[in-house]
């Protein structure tokens, strides 16, 4: 059976066996790799997790508040949905992570967007209104 001087190469010092991971000792051993930043995953930044149902109501309300037909009923709603989340929001248990800014921001989007889908809806309907009474 060969023996590890058998491995050496003639003119080297060094032993040719790898070091294994028992050879180190906790401080010792070298890192490869930075460890993953806590909390956030591939994931995470395509699919909606850990964020409000409010915030994503809020922000495809505020979407669909720009139709002229439905924008007055979905603006209300996507505003009410928008303050609910940004209220809740204060309450939850993670305040800082990913999930809770992104709401944040889907809630902000859902409250401009059905602010200007109501602005945009209300002359429209009036108008509609008005026609069809004079016409």
């Amino acid at each position: 059976m060969p023996s590890d001087d058998d491995d050496r190469i003639e003119g080297e010092d060094r032993p040719s066996r790898r070091h294994r991971r028992d050879d180190y000792d906790e401080d010792d051993r070298p890192d490869r790799r930075p460890p993953p930043p806590p909390g956030v995953e591939a994931t995470d930044f395509l699919i909606p997790t850990n964020v409000s149902g409010y915030s994503i109501a809020a922000c495809y309300l505020g979407l669909i508040s720009c139709l002229p037909a439905i924008g007055l009923v979905t603006g209300v709603v996507a505003i009410v949905c928008g303050i609910l989340a940004l209220r809740r929001r204060k309450t939850s248990s993670q305040p800082g992570s990913y999930g809770a800014v992104t709401g944040d921001i889907r809630a902000v989007v859902g409250i401009v967007l059905g602010t200007i889908g109501i602005l945009f809806n209300v002359p429209v309907t009036f108008l509609l209104i008005v026609g069809a009474l004079r016409g």
